[in-house]
């Protein structure tokens, strides 16, 4: 089925009509909706419709399409409706990770770190079992300066990891272990802070505890105040559903403190880097880790070595105001640097087989 289904896509991807930039390796390719002329959103919205089946071959492809020209978007509501036009089947953030907020139906922020923060590469929620199948991100403004979005391809990460840690980690598979504070405890969890009320988007611990269970996660309260969760046993590599191909997928640089450490360090957050290794030190229990499918820690040099693997894919992208960035959340993994001046990006995640949970 998946070869059917990806011979099917590059019959159409090699019939798209209209001018797109040529794609570099690992890169979105660009498409100028408006063509030099001034368009509106009822134009943008039908042209993205009229091309679907072209934009749907374009991400099982290369993994992501630039769409620019669509300066008459200028809400919320107006990229929810220009996104449907392709993806229609929106989710919702539940158990997310990242500190974002609800702003139009299941339009969303960016993740929410301050601009002197840069984001390592990641896929979003790659840590549950049903990942969204995409993720697409609307400029409302851009930065003053800096705040590039990062993409990297994660077919070519996988072949870039240590053959001998790609194969432990492919023997065992990773499980997120996170410690959710309380709104009240939250100054007391070092790195990126997102209380379990917010994670779950319920104050209610029988809630929170049915939502654990409906899952099959484990769960502990710690002083009946910060909540620490065991999630799934996945897989490090994933094969991609439509294409077959293999992917790196995971966020093991992401959750190991680590990688934390090492991102702090690079990102000149010093007060950071100092919280999270005292909290290494005295408790350990409110750091988030990563952990092998057997439960050990996946060790510092492991999860180093993913990380800088990673940091060496990213390129860059400038959105500019009105940009739409749509990226198969398997094959591109995407980031951001750090920045000055306001940045608003909102975001839209998706599936394409008729709406999975987290």
């Amino acid at each position: 089925m998946r070869i059917i289904l990806w011979r099917k896509w590059a019959m159409i991807i090699n019939e798209v009509t209209f001018v797109a930039d040529k794609a570099q390796a690992g890169m979105p390719i660009t498409w100028n909706v408006a063509n030099g002329r001034n368009v509106t959103r009822e134009e943008v919205c039908e042209a993205l419709a009229s091309k679907r089946a072209e934009i749907d071959a374009i991400l099982y492809k290369h993994g992501g399409l630039l769409v620019r020209g669509c300066d008459q978007l200028i809400t919320a509501e107006d990229f929810e409706h220009a996104v449907l036009q392709v993806t229609p089947i929106l989710r919702d953030y539940v158990g997310g990770t990242s500190p974002r907020m609800a702003v139009h139906g299941k339009i969303m922020t960016a993740t929410y770190v301050p601009p002197n923060w840069s984001i390592p590469l990641h896929q979003e929620m790659a840590y549950t079992r049903t990942p969204p199948d995409r993720i697409t991100f609307f400029c409302e403004r851009p930065a003053t300066s800096g705040g590039y979005s990062m993409i990297g391809d994660m077919r070519i990460a996988l072949n870039k990891i240590n053959p001998v840690i790609r194969r432990k980690f492919d023997r065992f598979g990773l499980q997120l272990r996170r410690t959710l504070p309380s709104r009240q405890t939250l100054h007391l969890k070092p790195g990126v802070q997102k209380a379990w009320p917010e994670v779950f988007d319920s104050d209610d611990p029988t809630i929170v505890e049915g939502i654990v269970a409906a899952n099959g996660w484990r769960a502990e309260w710690l002083n009946g105040d910060a909540l620490q969760l065991w999630q799934d046993i996945l897989p490090a590599i994933k094969y991609h559903p439509v294409t077959g191909e293999a992917l790196w997928c995971n966020q093991a640089h992401f959750f190991s403190p680590a990688c934390m450490m090492r991102w702090a360090q690079e990102d000149d957050r010093i007060s950071d880097y100092d919280a999270i290794a005292k909290a290494r030190a005295v408790n350990p229990e409110m750091l988030d880790e990563i952990l092998f499918g057997n439960g050990e820690p996946v060790p510092d040099d492991d999860a180093l070595h993913v990380y800088q693997v990673l940091r060496a894919l990213e390129r860059p992208i400038q959105l500019k105001r009105g940009d739409i960035l749509m990226l198969d959340n398997l094959i591109l993994a995407h980031g951001r640097t750090a920045f000055f001046g306001e940045r608003n990006i909102l975001v839209a995640l998706a599936d394409n087989n008729g709406g999975k949970t987290a």
